[in-house]
């Protein structure tokens, strides 16, 4: 029997907790992401939250995850830098997918890794509106494995706006580019390798907006984790020292 592709969901759950956005995932938008997942027997599906003991991602956890899929917003700053780092080394030396929505380009994992800093003020242009903005994903990488069963592009009814200039490394391919009714454009879909790792960046995902029922965006964070976890055979050097498993007393910063 094939070995199933091992998806982590991590989320903060917190603004998932309380209004507007219970309304829109009332059981937390980690659930929603993962049933996504499970449409497709391929996958075997487990749940990390800040809230939990060590924000859900052990040693053991991460050594038993192929794709690791992040949504964050508000309590970035309150993540713990020994298990960003332990995250990061597991993308860069185990080969560990790592797939960023929305807002989780503010997360530690993702900006150790992308060798970058900046908060809400300095990363790039956004606006949210009540009611959102019209999206629509235009595919601009279209023989990419990511992109399989999907047509020239994805319209969101409703999402936040995100425009250029994002703060970012040139990526090493885009898969979208992202338009919005109000006439802003910006990459989306943007993958990044890191070492052994893929990085899979993808803007759409605001908590207020029902956006990953959408059978399209499930399609997308599907194929990219298809695309992304380590092939079995990948070599990958031994486990050996207490660094490996994300001592928080090392610096990641200067293997990236």
């Amino acid at each position: 029997m094939e070995r199933k592709i091992r998806v982590t969901v991590f989320c903060e759950h917190n603004q998932d907790r309380f209004e507007p956005v219970k309304s829109v995932y009332p059981d937390g938008m980690h659930t929603t992401i993962a049933e996504g997942f499970l449409e497709d027997p391929v996958f075997e599906v487990k749940i990390a939250t800040q809230d939990m003991p060590e924000h859900g991602l052990t040693c053991e956890v991460l050594d038993n995850t192929d794709v690791l899929v992040w949504w964050s917003h508000l309590d970035n700053p309150q993540f713990d830098d020994g298990v960003a780092n332990r995250v990061c080394e597991r993308v860069v030396n185990g080969g560990m997918g790592f797939i960023t929505l929305h807002s989780a380009t503010f997360s530690k994992p993702w900006q150790k890794m992308m060798g970058i800093f900046y908060d809400a003020g300095s990363w790039g242009r956004f606006r949210t509106m009540p009611k959102g903005e019209k999206e629509r994903l235009w595919i601009t990488a279209p023989g990419h494995p990511i992109v399989t069963g999907i047509s020239d592009c994805i319209e969101i009814p409703q999402d936040e706006m995100y425009g250029e200039p994002l703060l970012i490394p040139e990526p090493d391919k885009t898969i979208f580019i992202a338009w919005w009714e109000g006439g802003d454009v910006c990459r989306s879909g943007c993958v990044f390798e890191r070492g052994r790792g893929k990085i899979f960046q993808f803007t759409p995902g605001h908590e207020a907006f029902p956006i990953f029922y959408q059978k399209e965006i499930r399609l997308v964070l599907r194929n990219a984790a298809k695309w992304m976890a380590p092939l079995p055979d990948m070599h990958v050097p031994s486990r050996s020292g207490e660094h490996l498993k994300g001592d928080p007393r090392e610096d990641l910063s200067h293997r990236m």
